[in-house]
């Protein structure tokens, strides 16, 4: 991970799924209709934030055009950590522990994430 993914602020992570979700460049225009946003100040300054931050790279063409630079898991993975190291003291057994007892994973879930275990306890062995 570049370090970017771990600066990104909630109202920058709405422009970064906006670039996501488009899959290719876009523009500021392109991304305030995205957002459904009247005033392109706010996402023109997310913009540059995130430009300082080395998680979009832009391009100057007629207008910019702006692309992410950390993947969607990249940050899944940064914000996941964080919240494990902050709420569940770096344990992400408890976290699970928590989960199951809020009753936030049905059996479905259990079951995928025993065959995720399984499937990667078969690797460390292989």
């Amino acid at each position: 991970m570049s370090g970017a993914e771990e600066k990104i602020t909630e109202a920058e992570l709405a422009v970064m799924e906006a670039l996501w979700d488009a899959g290719e460049p876009r523009t500021l225009g392109q991304i305030k209709e995205a957002l459904s946003e009247k005033n392109g100040d706010t996402t023109k300054t997310l913009l540059r934030r995130l430009c300082a931050k080395g998680a979009v790279g832009q391009e100057k063409r007629q207008v910019y055009w702006y692309t992410p630079l950390v993947s969607r898991e990249e940050v899944r993975g940064s914000r996941t950590k964080r919240l494990i190291d902050r709420l569940y003291a770096g344990s992400a057994r408890n976290m699970v522990a928590a989960l199951v007892r809020a009753e936030q994973l049905n059996q479905e879930d259990i079951a995928q994430l025993r065959a995720l275990l399984d499937e990667l306890n078969g690797e460390e062995r292989g």
